[in-house]
């Protein structure tokens, strides 16, 4: 009986890599992203919560004085002191959103952000929503980098390598898939386009089509804030990447979706 070739290390190290990946908890797909989608109508709440808190707090305090500490702790001048104490609780107060009461279903709480007509706050949940994804990016980034996994070299990867490692390996290991296309200039801009964002699948559109993708646009934040952390974990500053999703046309040959349209996701690395 003939004794088996030895393992070369590549095919070493690939074992090595299956069986660690085989003893990491699975979770499920399905549930994975009902999970992600349910942070949208949570970042609401907890901006409504927020509000409330400072509505409450501002109430408690009542009128803000301004203290001059070159004038011996006397008042400025009335004028002064109106402006500012208008300037400080207009950010916070004078914020024109549907009113909700605490605990509300998620679907409502997803319509009241469409409904936002304040600029603030619309900011705010977005923001928060961009931060989720990218602490999930970051972290995802730290699990690959430390499977060891032979497929993946980090040492001297330029910023095209970066991004296909986010197309491939980041998409597949949150997405199941990976991105469908990737597109570059060459001077730090990329497209990189997915006909079927998994999270929005599910997601029908009425009549009203223009209404219903603004309702959607809020879960489009976090792969946004996901791209953003995997680019900083592998050496390109947060304040230096621009990322912007919007939707595109699908492919005539692509198979027949729920969700009638594709995601671009730009992003530009700047002095790159």
């Amino acid at each position: 009986m003939e004794r088996p070739e030895p393992m070369t290390e590549q095919q070493r190290a690939q074992q090595q890599h299956q069986i660690f990946q085989n003893s990491l908890p699975k979770v499920n797909q399905l549930a994975f992203s009902l999970l992600l989608n349910e942070l949208v109508p949570m970042s609401m709440a907890v901006e409504n919560e927020l509000h409330e808190i400072a509505i409450k707090d501002q109430g408690n305090r009542g009128p803000q004085s301004i203290v001059d500490e070159d004038n011996d702790g006397q008042e400025t001048d009335e004028e002064v002191r109106k402006l500012t104490a208008e300037l400080d609780t207009k950010a916070i107060l004078d914020v024109n959103i549907p009113k909700y009461k605490k605990g509300e279903p998620s679907h409502r709480l997803i319509k009241q952000i469409s409904e936002l007509e304040d600029e603030y706050m619309s900011n705010h949940v977005s923001e928060r929503l961009q931060n989720i994804g990218f602490q999930i990016g970051s972290k995802i980034c730290e699990l690959l980098v430390f499977t060891n996994n032979p497929n993946l070299s980090f040492k001297d990867m330029d910023l095209l390598s970066v991004m296909k490692f986010v197309c491939r390996d980041v998409w597949k290991l949150v997405y199941n898939k990976p991105i469908d296309n990737l597109k570059t200039n060459h001077r730090g801009t990329f497209y990189l386009l997915d006909y079927d964002y998994l999270p929005i699948q599910p997601f029908a559109l009425d009549s009203d089509q223009d209404k219903e993708l603004k309702s959607v646009e809020p879960f489009l934040e976090i792969p946004v804030g996901l791209i953003k952390g995997v680019l900083s974990s592998l050496g390109f500053p947060r304040e230096e990447v621009v990322c912007i999703a919007s939707y595109i046309e699908r492919p005539d040959d692509r198979p027949r979706s729920p969700f009638p349209k594709g995601i671009s996701f730009h992003v530009q690395v700047n002095g790159k």
